[in-house]
């Protein structure tokens, strides 16, 4: 038998939700089936997969222990310190340098955005994975490694949930700033096109298609720079590529930005989230609009 005690972090999530995350061994079938039967119990009291756990719930498992190995925790080693431009109880937001992954593209550790923020709460004492079941701080939105910019990561679950839910409801506006080719010759356009990630690039279209996600963002013209343009650009979706592939199809291609047809000699092209808006979410933000200067 094994005793599982569900914390502050657990908390507000269902019951074989949990199981699944805390148990990489155990098989969903022997799982529902051990809810059935009576053989998983919250509180030494017959259970439901969907039951909503609360801190302090204890779960008691009476399985085979070799389904009950639980997953790794996660390793916290030293990294290069970060950029934060706000934090709370429940949230940071920081700044990502240009050519830094936001989380690990490979099986192994790797120095990413994530770790970092991880380490400074670490250091902070403010998140501890030996005493953590599930839940480790994450990133609410990710950027493309060479696109730098505002990046918002949840300290515990429950804001975790409140700002996911906020992003898949459109309520926290991102804005960027980029300096793409030629002269943008409208002070104001809005974009809708369609887009579909193949293997490393997004393909886009003008009029819907199968497999094809509709895209839609506002640019703004904010200042010119010799043959080049910056801009403003706030996206209403959140596609793979969609500026550098958007700007790209209509004929202004990110300054440096060789995959999506810039030919001229910059190597590097300059992408940033310079601003993040924030509409009521019921968290203890004392303003809701942070900007880089940029």
């Amino acid at each position: 038998m094994v005793e599982v005690l569900v914390k502050e972090n657990d908390a507000g999530q269902r019951l074989d939700r949990f199981l699944q995350k805390t148990f990489i061994s155990l098989p969903a079938s022997m799982m529902y089936k051990g809810i059935r039967n009576k053989k998983i119990k919250v509180n030494r009291k017959r259970c439901e997969p969907k039951q909503i756990l609360c801190s302090g719930d204890v779960i008691l498992l009476f399985l085979p222990p070799e389904v009950l190995t639980e997953r790794s925790k996660k390793q916290i080693r030293e990294t290069k310190p970060i950029e934060v431009v706000y934090e709370n109880h429940d949230l940071l937001i920081v700044n990502k340098p240009y050519g830094l992954l936001s989380q690990s593209d490979q099986p192994t550790w790797q120095d990413t955005l994530v770790e970092r923020v991880r380490y400074y709460l670490w250091k902070k004492k403010e998140y501890d994975p030996e005493n953590e079941n599930s839940f480790s701080p994450a990133l609410c939105n990710r950027l493309d490694r060479n696109t730098s910019g505002l990046v918002i990561a949840a300290k515990n679950a429950k804001a975790l949930r409140i700002l996911n839910a906020a992003m898949a409801k459109h309520k926290i506006h991102k804005s960027y700033k980029a300096l793409v080719q030629g002269t943008f010759q409208e002070s104001f356009q809005s974009y809708t096109f369609y887009i579909k990630k193949e293997q490393t690039k997004a393909i886009v279209l003008d009029h819907p298609c199968a497999g094809y996600k509709k895209a839609q963002m506002d640019v703004s013209r904010t200042a010119s720079e010799g043959n080049n343009t910056w801009v403003e650009v706030q996206l209403h979706t959140g596609r793979f590529h969609q500026i550098r592939a958007g700007m790209a199809h209509y004929g202004y291609p990110l300054v440096g930005d060789r995959k999506y047809g810039y030919a001229g000699k910059q190597s590097q092209y300059s992408l940033c989230a310079y601003k993040l808006e924030f509409e009521d979410l019921g968290l203890d933000l004392n303003q809701h609009v942070f900007m880089l200067s940029y």
